[in-house]
């Protein structure tokens, strides 16, 4: 009789342990809809290292619903509030960051969120050249769920954003892709290596069968259609008893897709960006807008391998020769604000990124075609009898901008832009390419000007200068991809300098002096030499369909200052069941 209870307790433990994680409770109802550009298969996959994965066809907003991320920052408090970490902060010698995982964490499948599967997560990202292996040399797993992330010189609030912010995969998915990476590590390949190339092209062929999550919604290739593709509840994620929606419905598109959605009521939630006009319709139908820092905005990219784009006068003429009000303004309406400052940094934020005496050397750059025309003059270019600018052979400035059509911001800012170049002496076409093909265009050099966003939407200056001159440039990209092709080693007032290296450390540290006097000469380089325009400053207008999503604060201080493209508070706010389906959802 004994030893039956003993099998008995056996079994029932071992049914309890499997079946407790589905029955955590009945899937909820009602239906989340959004909107994303997502791509449709077979371009569209589910490798989150690869082009066309979760990252490009979530975007940062849904992926976070399907793959948690350690923790989400909170702008207004500059804490962090955990998701998949349940403590985090740097050891006391700061030699390295610690995260410790929540023990109650499983993924889809069953398994338990360990410390293997961040060492899986960092392997592949090593191999791949993830921006945090700029600050730390090694992941250690101190025990199942403790994690120690080693620093390789100064510990850094940067590398501690990135690592709480980067989206955890699952061991099951990657784990013998990531064993091998680590025995190819332990050889001492470097990355100009044939061995680390091969696997890192194995990485990027990788096309797994299933999409393992740790937040409470998942989806497979067969939810991907043209119209829409659909997130679905699973029951295991820590914060599947929080949310309450079923299903995440995502209407496939950017503005012009989305608008008559958002016009019928079948749109919940978008961060498309909509023309003035289109508000002003949105406002009188009684839908509710959301007013959200972008935390970026659209730049003037130079193609820095084509003449005249070289010649640093020609990019200073430019930057005055554009009308910077009238370009925020017809790039988002009321949604835009012309840019300052022309550091490299959001306006908002240079008080507190930048020293006083750095902020005081700032060109301003000021609408001025008086100045643009002398600079023009200084760099040998001259008005021919049509008012056209061009060289001593008689040569026109012709050029070719390229923009993304589907993107009503950066195509309004690009035809704006057009517009005033030309006027002032240039003669510039215009082309539209789908979004992708934009992108890519960049990424390969294969343009003359072109727009995409600068800044980005971060508290550390290292990580909005990022944004075009590293992101978009050598050494950064994939290999053969040259992007804007601006040189980052050159002599600049008597020294040898390495522009990358000073914008990749400019936030190194603990010390705010010290990171502002680095950041301090990072601008001022970029405000003299202009290798992009930064042309404005978006903020997201949001139609809200109240009748569909009910429960997004009308007044909440501790998240309104989170921008939409980093942190939204939407994220917070659905997973933490803040949000509820309206009397309108399905």
């Amino acid at each position: 009789m004994k030893r039956f209870l003993v099998v008995l307790l056996v079994l029932t433990l071992a049914l309890t342990g499997f079946v407790l994680p589905s029955a955590a409770q009945d899937a909820p109802t009602g239906v989340f809809y959004g909107t994303w550009p997502y791509v449709l298969p077979p371009d569209h996959h589910l490798n989150a290292y690869a082009s066309g994965g979760p990252n490009d066809n979530l975007g940062a907003l849904y992926r976070s619903y399907v793959e948690l991320p350690p923790a989400i920052y909170q702008w207004s408090t500059g804490q962090y509030v955990g998701f998949l970490a349940e403590s985090w902060g740097f050891v006391e010698d700061n030699t390295a960051y610690e995260i410790v995982l929540n023990a109650d964490a499983l993924w889809s499948n069953g398994d338990p969120v360990t410390s293997e599967d961040v060492i899986v997560t960092y392997a592949l990202g090593r191999l791949n050249g993830w921006t945090q292996f700029n600050y730390i040399s090694d992941v250690v797993a101190v025990d199942d769920h403790t994690v120690h992330f080693i620093f390789s010189g100064e510990p850094s609030l940067v590398a501690e954003r990135l690592l709480l912010k980067d989206y955890i995969v699952a061991r099951a998915t990657y784990g013998e892709l990531a064993q091998r990476a680590l025995d190819l590590f332990a050889t001492g390949a470097t990355r100009d290596s044939a061995e680390w190339t091969a696997l890192q092209t194995e990485l990027s062929e990788f096309r797994p069968a299933e999409l393992i999550a740790s937040g409470p919604y998942t989806y497979s290739l067969d939810d991907v259609g043209d119209a829409s593709m659909t997130l679905h509840w699973q029951p295991n994620s820590i914060f599947s008893d929080d949310v309450n929606f079923g299903e995440i419905r995502m209407w496939a598109g950017e503005t012009e897709v989305t608008t008559p959605l958002v016009i019928s009521g079948e749109l919940g939630h978008s961060t498309n960006v909509y023309p003035a006009s289109t508000i002003e319709t949105f406002q009188q139908q009684g839908i509710r807008l959301l007013d959200v820092p972008r935390g970026y905005g659209p730049a003037l990219l130079f193609n820095h391998s084509r003449a005249p784009w070289n010649i640093k006068e020609v990019r200073q003429a430019i930057a005055y020769a554009i009308n910077r009000e009238q370009s925020a303004f017809l790039t988002n309406g009321i949604g835009a604000q012309a840019t300052v400052y022309m550091s490299g940094l959001l306006d908002d934020n240079v008080p507190l990124l930048l020293p006083q005496e750095v902020i005081d050397q700032l060109n301003r750059y000021e609408y001025n075609l008086e100045t643009a025309a002398g600079l023009m003059e200084q760099a040998g270019f001259t008005r021919n009898a049509d008012g056209k600018w061009a060289d001593a052979s008689g040569a026109l400035i012709s050029a070719e901008y390229t923009f993304p059509a589907e993107f009503a911001d950066f195509a309004g800012a690009a035809q704006d832009a057009i517009q005033q170049l030309n006027a002032f002496g240039f003669d510039i076409t215009p082309r539209a390419l789908p979004w992708a093909e934009a992108a890519a265009a960049i990424r390969n050099s294969d343009f003359d000007l072109s727009v995409w966003s600068w800044a980005s939407a971060s508290p550390f200056a290292a990580t909005q200068f990022f944004g075009p001159t590293r992101r978009f440039n050598v050494g950064t990209l994939a290999e053969g991809q040259r992007g804007i092709d601006f040189p980052m080693e050159f002599e600049y007032n008597g020294e040898m300098i390495n522009l990358d290296q000073m914008i990749l450390h400019a936030s190194d540290g603990l010390d705010t002096a010290e990171q502002q006097r680095r950041a301090g000469e990072v601008a001022l380089i970029l405000n003299d030499l202009m290798p992009f325009v930064p042309l404005n400053v978006e903020r997201s207008i949001e139609p809200l369909n109240e009748q569909l999503i009910a429960g997004y604060p009308t007044d909440d201080p501790d998240w309104a200052g989170n921008p939409t493209n980093s942190d939204h508070a939407i994220i917070y706010y659905l997973l933490t069941g803040v949000l509820t389906p309206g009397p309108n959802a399905q």
